[in-house]
């Protein structure tokens, strides 16, 4: 407004073109010579105004050219602001300066200007930008934002993390750029990476955990399968063989059989006529305890009893295991004590002296009849068994099943 009102009151002066040399070898235009310029930098503020307003009506566009260069030369702004001029990469109020990017670039989500800084110039910023900014002219700069499709403007950019990437850019270092790579946020996902387990898709193929499940838990400390996105093993199942894959060992019988003595594993009668069984497991995990219940039965008898429960490991690897019977059912444990047994007896299939006590059914008389000299009466010795079984204080862990025979009526005392 000053440089139009000095105008309209300054006087009007012939336009003088002739060129004659000043004081900074410039040319006369317009009236003003590049050296009448700089004493003019020089007037109060109100007469700077009129020989700029008259310089205008006089020599139409270079005067002002010159003037703009002499405000250049003495480090005034000239179309950026101070902040910009001085290297602070700031805009002025119309947005970013045209030299610095185009006019649909920078921070307003338009294509960013080709000549962008991505790798050499990020030095200039001293390695300080965030992972999804670029360095401009010493200014970290945040990558325009995707569309609401997830598409960008500048062709061969991406979409990652919500901004728009150029697609030969690797914002995470992990060897893959952009427009490869299905994940700039994570080092951890790339085209060609091993897959793991862990509900992640390592290898950006659009699949989670694929492949063998024993074989993506091979190098876990703890072994197992991959379930889930975790490696381990199922319920009953255990990895005591970390050369081979998965979890090789089965509970042997099923977690929920045999445990404890009312919950033990009924295997029905037995009696003395001569009938054998017999059962296996692992007794996994190992604090474990398997427990199995069975009637010896005692058949009627006028002569001789032939009962005769034996109890006994016909494989027992490594000699780890034991077991304890009780006589009588689960109310007899407490007088039974902890004992460790591979081998176990109760009979009455003979006659000796045991202790200075005659004892023994064979031979026997029935009851009823006239009592024998020296013989016992045939008695129904007919009971329930327990038999619970362990594995050995310290002892190696291994999946090796028991073997354990049970009789009645089979052995002969001797």
């Amino acid at each position: 407004a000053a440089v139009e009102a000095a105008a309209e009151a300054g006087p009007t002066a012939p336009v003088d073109a002739a060129v004659e040399p000043g004081p900074f070898g410039a040319v006369r235009a317009g009236g003003m010579l590049f050296g009448d310029v700089m004493g003019t930098l020089s007037s109060p503020p109100t007469l700077l105004a009129s020989k700029l307003a008259r310089a205008l009506r006089r020599g139409g566009w270079l005067a002002p050219l010159t003037l703009a260069l002499a405000l250049g030369a003495m480090g005034c702004a000239t179309g950026m602001d101070d902040e910009e001029d001085a290297g602070g990469g700031g805009t002025d109020a119309a947005g970013m300066d045209a030299g610095r990017s185009d006019g649909g670039g920078g921070d307003d989500g338009g294509a960013i200007d080709g000549a962008m800084a991505t790798d050499g110039g990020a030095d200039e910023c001293g390695g300080a930008c965030d992972p999804f900014q670029y360095c401009d002219s010493g200014t970290c700069r945040d990558y325009p934002a995707c569309r609401g499709d997830g598409t960008c403007d500048r062709p061969g950019d991406v979409c990652h993390n919500r901004r728009c990437v150029p697609g030969d850019v690797d914002i995470d270092g992990d060897g893959s750029p952009a427009a490869e790579d299905c994940d700039e946020t994570d080092p951890e996902r790339f085209p060609e990476k091993m897959e793991e387990c862990n509900s992640v898709d390592d290898d950006c193929d659009e699949n989670v955990d694929e492949g063998d499940p024993a074989v993506l838990c091979e190098s876990y400390p703890g072994g197992g399968i991959c379930v889930d996105g975790s490696c381990g093993c199922p319920s009953g199942t255990f990895d005591l063989d970390r050369s081979v894959p998965g979890c090789e060992c089965v509970a042997a019988p099923p977690l929920d059989q045999g445990v404890g003595c009312e919950g033990a594993i009924d295997l029905g009668d037995l009696n003395d006529s001569g009938q054998m069984l017999t059962v296996s497991g692992n007794v996994m995990p190992d604090d474990r305890e398997v427990w199995y219940r069975f009637r010896g039965v005692d058949q009627s008898d006028t002569s001789c009893d032939n009962y005769h429960v034996r109890v006994q490991f016909t494989t027992n690897p490594d000699d780890t295991f034991e077991f304890s019977v009780f006589r009588g059912g689960c109310s007899v444990m407490a007088a039974c004590g902890d004992e460790g047994f591979t081998d176990y007896d109760w009979a009455t299939d003979f006659r000796q002296d045991i202790g200075g006590t005659l004892t023994g059914q064979c031979p026997c008389y029935a009851a009823g009849a006239t009592p024998m000299s020296d013989v016992s009466v045939c008695e129904d010795d007919s009971t329930e068994y327990l038999v619970r079984v362990r594995r050995r204080a310290g002892s190696e862990l291994h999946c090796d099943s028991y073997t354990i025979e049970i009789s009645n009526g089979i052995y002969d005392t001797m």
